[in-house]
């Protein structure tokens, strides 16, 4: 394979990259944990966060701080997960 060959190659990859990036960025990723429902944008936008008032608790109010906390911190792992496997799948062999 000559330089412009592997320069077309890279370009290819790249732009596959970016149209792939793009789409993860405006997918949603959604967790429930325990009465709170946690959606984010795969740019790490938070959308929406639900809670259900059940879990509205005087006498406990950092409850539900806690499980906001719980549910966000997965919905991230999940994110970061798909990120992971994104860029896996475009790294050139032996990276």
């Amino acid at each position: 394979m000559n330089i412009n060959e592997m320069m077309k190659n890279a370009k290819r990859l790249q732009d596959e990259l970016a149209k792939e990036t793009e789409k993860l960025y405006v997918k949603e990723f959604k967790v429930e944990k325990h009465g709170i429902v946690v959606v984010m944008l795969g740019s790490r936008r938070l959308k929406s966060v639900i809670i259900d008032p059940a879990l509205v608790d005087p006498e406990e109010p950092e409850l539900i701080g806690d499980l906001v906390i719980l549910a966000v911190n997965e919905v991230l792992e999940i994110i970061d997960e798909e990120q992971e496997a994104l860029n896996a799948k475009f790294a050139p062999a032996g990276f």
